[in-house]
């Protein structure tokens, strides 16, 4: 466990380094385009809060200083990063640190595939993931012999209220790996950098799979 301010430091800054990396991957797949998505990276172990990605930078070009550190209120802890602007959607990256205990790592993307199926599916409020073999790359999924409900929201500009939506359905549905705002993207999460990676490409696989079956008449993946 850190000992001081300065090895929390330390740790927090590889810590983004690799996110950052993360962040070009993702870019790279087209999956975050022009400024859109934001990421985010919680503090180690001594300190309370979580690193947010600063809104309105090209992905492609993102560095590991461009995050700032904000408490569970969204507000930013460091005074000299005050003139700084975090993602309008921090509040969401709060909602999942504290829902999801585990959780480290939250990944925001916009790819085409996940918009296309969170509009086709939003009357459904969800999608049924179920008898894909990668969905074992979710964890704690053993078998593909399952069903993962990913839910879908309304895009809306208040984020306290979709935040409560949002909650509510967590309860109904728990375990959930991410969910969807519709016409808008992705948000999923993981205990390490490698799982909330491994997470998205599970799902962009996925949204791909479901797009391509609907076109040759498979059955749809709602309830």
């Amino acid at each position: 466990m850190p000992a001081n301010s300065a090895i929390v430091d330390d740790v927090q800054t590889q810590n983004l380094q690799k996110l950052t990396e993360i962040i070009h991957f993702l870019h790279a797949r087209g999956w975050t385009p022009a400024t859109s998505s934001n990421f985010s990276c919680r503090l180690p172990e001594g300190r309370s809060g979580f690193s947010v990605s600063v809104s309105g930078l090209d992905k492609g070009a993102f560095s590991a200083q461009d995050f700032i550190d904000v408490d569970f209120t969204s507000q930013v802890i460091r005074p000299e990063q005050a003139h700084l602007r975090p993602s309008a959607e921090t509040q969401l990256h709060a909602l999942v640190y504290q829902t999801e205990t585990s959780a480290q790592v939250v990944l925001h993307t916009h790819s085409v595939n996940a918009t296309v199926l969170s509009r086709l599916y939003e009357p459904e409020k969800g999608i049924a993931l179920k008898e894909f073999e990668v969905l074992k790359g979710l964890e704690g999924v053993q078998t593909h012999q399952t069903e993962i409900w990913l839910p879908i929201f309304s895009n809306a500009q208040d984020m306290t209220a979709l935040s409560t939506q949002i909650k509510t359905a967590w309860t109904e549905h728990h375990p959930i790996y991410g969910f969807l705002l519709a016409g808008h993207g992705l948000y999923t999460w993981g205990a390490t950098l490698a799982q909330a990676k491994r997470h998205v490409e599970v799902f962009e696989f996925l949204f791909e799979c479901i797009l391509k079956l609907r076109l040759h008449g498979y059955p749809d993946y709602s309830r």
